[in-house]
């Protein structure tokens, strides 16, 4: 099944969150066929902390971007090879599955190169009369010449290989200790090659092997093999128990991740004639195999967007992946789709509240955790009712949510204020992007920050917030940078402000504004009350 990602919008807040895992949970029941997982863009704030917490919910996963990633398209089935199978085993296999290119790997799994057909077949063309210079496990031996061991005093193999098809002297005369040599029913030869010292002894024809000659190669600690081939074609075969490590490919390849951007991936196939491209996972093991054609028409990500609907809001990637719904109560900005898509849009002041209204149209009731989770989104985003942008739906809703959750609204609604409002302990830049939105009008890039409060803040802590605005304001370009300091008992926001916008800011609100701040009583609302009227004095400036 495929993933469809349920995401809110930046600097997430309680509605953003709640309204994700919320709708998630709708549509696994309504539609069926995909895996519907809730996400976020960054770290949790203290208020929906509380709120996850207090109904034992586990944070959403938080996703950095939606780009199409190695991991989310159809890729082979990777054939991995142990580094020391030998050369016929790998063939084998390879035959067996049809396939043209294998991935080496240690005893723990790990990448360690690539072996194709065409490795194969020029290792046996050009087999080196020097077997010495291959360590060859003794397995690989007795399997490749489907012999059977009668005595085996090695685990591995490191010598010349001598065929005794001459005089019992010339033997002698080649045989070097370690050696291992082919021979027949030649009792002589055998005999003679454990007393000059040979490693191993591979007695072809499948024939026996006398009682003396195993006691002495016992003695000697020479290893004594049986094979059914004849003395020709066991040397023929004998080469093919090379490990396969010995002619992997290791310099100049192309691996990917399968979190590598398919982009990314693109660009580097074109610099590579491979045909089949590793795919490791974060261990370095391989968990598939690339071919240009699994990205000929790769599948985007699935994306759903809750609580925004801005480009600038949403997660990286977002042009990219293929939006299916938007769930929304604020403006309508520019956001492109290839094709229709479900856009539900209304002027409430909380996202869950439309939800709940898809979960009434369905005949679904949600359960309790996710009725409590949309409950809490809506006491937050109209702060229990007292917001301009709260309608008689969000009171209906939160209400019912409330009941079904069986919790009380004041009493929970409190303890969420003052869990979300306490700044102790925080940094300036954590201040700042509690509740964060960017947007832009005209030729203006402009930010607003929201921190609701219970409290008074310090001047000091203000003089501290104004000094980091003015640093962000000049490494990210802002044209104007607000910082709502909203008193949610009293009603009203205090505004810190950077930027050259005094006079522009003074028409918006029709206050006349000296210093670094200014007082807007009853203004508790960004979306309806502060960029509405920014955007109009803008356009009219």
């Amino acid at each position: 099944m495929s993933t469809v990602y349920i995401v809110g919008h930046k600097n997430p807040d309680t509605d953003s969150v709640c309204s994700a895992i919320a709708y998630a949970g709708y549509k696994s029941i309504s539609e069926k066929g995909h895996i519907f997982k809730p996400s976020r863009l960054g770290p949790i704030n203290r208020e929906t902390r509380f709120v996850l917490e207090y109904f034992k919910v586990p944070e959403p996963e938080p996703i950095e971007n939606v780009y199409t990633q190695v991991g989310d398209i159809a890729f082979d089935e990777p054939l991995n090879i142990l580094k020391n199978s030998p050369l016929s085993e790998t063939w084998e296999t390879m035959m067996k599955h049809n396939a043209r290119t294998v991935n080496i790997v240690d005893e723990s799994g790990k990448f360690l190169g690539l072996a194709t057909l065409g490795d194969i077949a020029k290792a046996y063309l050009e087999s080196s009369g020097d077997f010495s210079k291959f360590k060859v496990p003794m397995q690989n031996i007795i399997n490749t010449l489907d012999g059977a061991a009668v005595l085996q005093n090695e685990d591995f193999f490191n010598g010349n290989i001598i065929v005794a098809a001459m005089q019992a002297d010339d033997v002698r005369k080649r045989l070097r200790k370690g050696d291992l040599l082919i021979t027949g029913n030649r009792e002589d030869v055998q005999l003679l090659a454990v007393e000059h010292g040979a490693g191993v002894l591979a007695i072809t024809g499948n024939h026996d092997v006398s009682e003396q000659i195993k006691k002495r190669a016992e003695q000697k600690g020479v290893t004594v093999i049986r094979v059914p081939h004849d003395t020709f074609d066991t040397v023929k075969l004998i080469n093919q128990s090379i490990p396969i490590h010995y002619i992997m490919k290791t310099d100049n390849l192309a691996v990917f991740r399968t979190d590598d951007l398919i982009e990314d991936v693109k660009e580097a196939m074109l610099k590579y004639k491979y045909r089949n491209f590793p795919i490791l996972d974060h261990d370095g093991k391989p968990v598939g195999m690339l071919a240009r054609r699994h990205i000929l028409d790769h599948a985007r990500k699935n994306v759903i967007l809750v609580d925004h609907n801005e480009m600038s809001q949403s997660v990286k990637g977002i042009e990219e992946a293929r939006i299916l719904e938007i769930i929304d109560h604020h403006r309508i900005c520019c956001m492109e789709t290839d094709q229709p898509i479900v856009f539900i849009n209304k002027p409430v002041g909380c996202t869950a509240t439309i939800i709940l209204d898809l979960y009434e149209q369905k005949g679904f009731i949600p359960d309790r955790i996710v009725a409590g989770l949309m409950c809490a989104a809506i006491l937050s985003d109209t702060l229990v009712f007292k917001s301009p942008t709260c309608t008689s739906q969000d009171i209906r809703a939160a209400k019912k949510l409330a009941e079904i959750a069986g919790i009380d609204i004041e009493r929970f609604s409190s303890a969420m204020f003052r869990a979300g409002t306490s700044l102790e302990g925080k940094s300036e830049e954590e201040i700042f992007y509690t509740d964060f939105k960017d947007f832009n009008t005209g030729k203006f890039k402009i930010g607003v920050s929201q921190v609701n409060l219970s409290q008074e803040i310090s001047e000091s802590l203000k003089s501290r917030m104004i000094r980091f605005m003015e640093k962000l304001k000049t490494e990210k370009n802002y044209d104007l940078l607000l910082l709502m300091l909203t008193d949610i008992i009293n009603q009203g926001s205090e505004f810190l402000y950077v930027g050259e916008c005094k006079e522009m800011l003074g028409r918006a609100f029709n206050v006349e504004i000296s210093g670094e701040s200014f007082r807007l009583p009853l203004v508790v609302s960004r979306k309806k009350q502060v960029i509405p009227r920014i955007i109009s004095a803008i356009n009219s400036w």
